[in-house]
């Protein structure tokens, strides 16, 4: 079909009328491609009220959380935590509830700059593993199916309120902004935020503590972020990173650094031995090993060798001596 707006000439107005006349030429087939090239199909079940770089900024500000709640984590649980985001995606809060299990743990904090609301959720696996290395255990004491017993619900509190904290510094490249903590439900009927139909914006993480792995959802409504809107933007967001210089967030990350234990290991020798020699052994047995007793013995961190050192005796235990420091270490095998 012609292009909207494009004058016929007279031959082409007698044809098209011929066809009609005829038969040929449904006026229904008209109104259908003049309104196709008209009409915008708009889904108002998911109307998209953030643009793409207020999604792209929000997700720099939460990348930027999941780094701080990881160091934390690891610091507190004392285990190897991991935390990155995963997707970042508007929805209404409909959608949203309606895709969380019956029972999980959900944070609800105010925003009192925004006078607002928003949620943290996360997985009952990863809560109850968290919990479990709280109380000293290995963090594979998984519960399912039940709520949080009162000691739970006090423990997982103080992590949220702490968490919350974490989520205001991660903020203040864009705005200064406080988050608190108000309650914590595990049944998802119970946290009522915004009305069902009102968009969000949903960050989705991936966490692992220790061996467990889960899920983290922090949700904000639309009409709680409308006021910084405007700032959320990626030029916003940089102008802020040059311009932030907090003291106090630098000596909490330093102290959370500082306090994370790192595993040392001394490497006194190797050696290779036969399948037959293997399954001969016994005990009171020896076994030659590549080193010399002469020789420096590698003290490693993690798959690096970071120091050569000798062998001894400090009190009743074994000892290591640091001889040599590896500027930048060596890969194991290497």
């Amino acid at each position: 079909m012609r292009p909207l707006g494009e004058v016929l000439s007279q031959s082409e107005i007698d044809a098209l009328l011929a066809a009609l006349d005829s038969g040929e030429l449904d006026p229904g087939e008209i109104d259908k491609e003049v309104s196709e090239q008209r009409v915008k199909i708009y889904d108002f079940k998911r109307p998209e009220k953030f643009t793409k770089e207020q999604m792209r900024t929000l997700q720099m500000l939460h990348e930027n959380l999941a780094r701080s709640l990881s160091t934390y984590l690891a610091t507190t649980l004392r285990t190897l935590v991991e935390i990155k985001v995963m997707s970042v995606e508007q929805l209404t809060y409909y959608e949203f509830t309606r895709s969380l299990p019956l029972l999980t743990m959900l944070a609800i904090f105010d925003i009192p700059d925004w006078e607002g609301r928003g949620l943290l959720e996360c997985n009952l696996t990863l809560v109850f593993a968290m919990i479990d290395r709280m109380l000293g255990g290995p963090g594979t004491g998984l519960e399912e199916g039940r709520s949080l017993t009162d000691i739970e619900e006090g423990l997982v509190s103080q992590l949220m309120r702490q968490i919350t904290s974490l989520y205001r510094d991660a903020w203040q490249t864009v705005a200064n902004v406080d988050f608190v903590l108000d309650s914590l439900e595990t049944n998802p009927l119970f946290a009522q935020i915004v009305s069902q139909n009102e968009t969000v914006a949903l960050i989705n993480f991936f966490a692992r503590v220790g061996e467990t792995e889960g899920m983290i959802n922090i949700c904000l409504p639309h009409m709680v972020l409308e006021q910084v809107m405007d700032k959320l933007t990626t030029r916003s967001w940089y102008a802020g990173q040059t311009r932030i210089h907090d003291p106090q967030l630098a000596k909490r990350m330093r102290r959370s650094i500082d306090q994370i234990a790192v595993e040392l290991r001394v490497n006194l020798g190797e050696t290779t031995v036969s399948f037959a020699d293997l399954l001969n052994l016994q005990v009171g047995d020896c076994i030659q090993l590549d080193a010399k007793t002469d020789s420096p013995v590698k003290i490693t961190v993690g798959s690096c060798t970071k120091f050569l050192g000798s062998v001894g005796k400090v009190g009743n235990s074994l000892g290591v001596r640091v001889e040599t420091v590896l500027h930048g270490g060596e890969e194991d095998g290497k």
